[in-house]
């Protein structure tokens, strides 16, 4: 049976008051998620920890069965999803040009600089130091807009290093360190890139693109700050892992970055409509359609903005219940972490809701899908749990004690080594 993960990134929300103390997929309307509701296995799941909130990318590193301690950091992703190549012993950092002024230390302006060119970061990459420190090479590649990755090669280099980008508006650069590691290498690699980030700052504040942006009244490009630090990563494939044959169906740079990271193929949409068409019909065991868009409406901290989303994306499944409906497929629906309409956290870490349909699951009687409704349901779930319910709901489970060649399996293999 084949199964498809709809994901709505970020659809797990809190109460608000101006949607009368529901969320947005509570006050939604969402006649086709209900109707799957009603015909399905529904509960919470927490990604990761309770009250832990989570990126997309890691939290899709442990929904895809992958273990935390595992994860090779973003910036891997970012370099993946731009096609840069991984090379073994380099670290990778994610960047984005960023304005700072001196105040006490370098206060940030803005985190992610407006409006630059292609042009002008052209012209910021140029001034970008040409030099080694500590024994340790750095080299930038745009990834796209502000954002880029930063890559670090030498006998010396580390990724447990710190950030200098504190993530958060208002704030001050900081000073990268070495992060949960007393190592040489990790120590070395911190004081470099402090010394290479200080470099940077006094080349960009006097560049020709500063200059100009300054006397037009624009946002400077004045600072490179960093984060995400990460190496090339030694885990099998999602196929390896887990004998099906996969995809991502997508529209985002990280999802694609995503996917080259666990061995799967990516399929392209333009709308989410046509994504629900793609995830249909094609030959792979395992679909994951992916919508970006419930996260992005959160992050405008205006609530009825993810409303109108959900209720966009209700609209637009109707082939996909039809299908969950017939027995078709193996659908699951659910997030991959919280994103509050409002208030100052990015994400947060409440639990998600989440729903099975198809013909193994044993129905509840929730008949609405919403956070608060799911808990009536009848599962409780993390989110390392969710690969290994799709193979037991899907027939591809292996018992647990066989020993079907030289490594243990969590799914019954398509071939055996015949004696």
């Amino acid at each position: 049976m084949k199964t498809v993960l709809l994901l709505l990134d970020g659809l797990g929300d809190r109460p608000h008051r101006e949607l009368n103390g529901e969320t947005p997929l509570e006050y939604a309307a969402t006649p086709n998620l209900d109707r799957l509701a009603s015909a399905g296995e529904t509960g919470i799941m927490i990604p990761w920890k309770q009250g832990v909130p989570l990126g997309t990318e890691v939290a899709h590193f442990i929904l895809f069965g992958y273990d935390m301690q595992d994860f090779p950091g973003r910036g891997i992703i970012n370099a993946l999803s731009r096609d840069v190549p991984i090379e073994k012993d380099a670290v990778y950092l994610c960047t984005t040009w960023s304005w700072v002024e001196e105040q006490q230390g370098l206060a940030i302006r803005q985190r992610w600089t407006e409006g630059l060119a292609p042009a002008e970061i052209n012209e910021l990459r140029q001034c970008l130091p040409q030099t080694t420190i500590n024994g340790l090479r750095f080299d930038w590649e745009q990834s796209y807009d502000c954002h880029g990755v930063l890559k670090i090669t030498g006998d010396s280099a580390s990724s447990q290093i710190s950030d200098s980008d504190p993530f958060y508006d208002n704030s001050y650069v900081m000073k990268v360190e070495p992060y949960e590691s007393d190592t040489i290498a990790s120590i070395r690699t911190a004081d470099a890139v402090n010394i290479y980030l200080k470099t940077v700052y006094e080349s960009l504040k006097s560049s020709p693109v500063n200059v100009k942006r300054k006397q037009a009244g624009k946002p400077l490009a004045n600072f490179l700050l960093t984060k995400w630090a990460g190496e090339k990563p030694d885990i099998p494939s999602f196929e390896e892992k887990h004998g099906m044959k996969s995809c991502i169906v997508g529209n985002g740079l990280l999802m694609y970055g995503i996917a080259q990271l666990h061995g799967m193929d990516f399929i392209r949409y333009k709308d989410f409509q046509a994504g629900v068409k793609l995830a249909l019909d094609n030959e792979y065991d395992f679909v994951h359609l992916h919508s970006k868009k419930t996260d992005e409406a959160a992050h405008t901290k205006i609530p009825m903005n993810k409303v109108k989303v959900i209720e966009e994306i209700d609209a637009a499944i109707k082939d996909l219940v039809n299908s969950a409906l017939h027995e078709n497929i193996l659908l699951i629906v659910t997030g991959d972490h919280t994103t509050p309409s409002s208030g100052s956290l990015i994400h947060s870490g409440e639990p998600v809701p989440i729903m099975f349909i198809g013909k193994n699951v044993r129905v509840d009687d929730v008949t609405a899908f919403g956070e608060r409704n799911c808990t009536k349901g009848s599962i409780r779930m993390y989110g390392s749990d969710l690969m290994q319910m799709i193979l037991n709901l899907t027939d591809r489970a292996q018992f647990y004690n066989f020993r079907a060649g030289s490594k243990r399996l969590n799914h019954i293999p398509k071939s055996i080594n015949k004696f």
